[in-house]
């Protein structure tokens, strides 16, 4: 019963990684996509930044003793 199952599982592993080694060869940089949000371009045109770096923001603003609109502290 087990082999029934994971034979089929890993097959289906294999054709999915398969996919994604050809889709790099083909791709003209040949990398997968940046999913980072500090390093993505197309989000950092949006304004979005990663929590850290906001937590980071957010509390530098509050030792100089002004509100952090951002978050909501003061």
């Amino acid at each position: 019963m087990f082999i029934k199952l994971l034979l089929p599982a890993i097959l289906i592993v294999a054709i999915a990684l398969l996919f994604l080694g050809i889709r790099m060869l083909i791709q003209k940089n040949g990398k997968f996509p940046e999913t980072e949000v500090g390093r993505n371009k197309e989000m950092r045109k949006l304004g979005i930044q990663c929590a850290k770096a906001e937590e980071i923001k957010c509390r530098y603003d509050v030792e100089k003793n002004s509100a952090c609109d951002s978050c909501g502290l003061l």
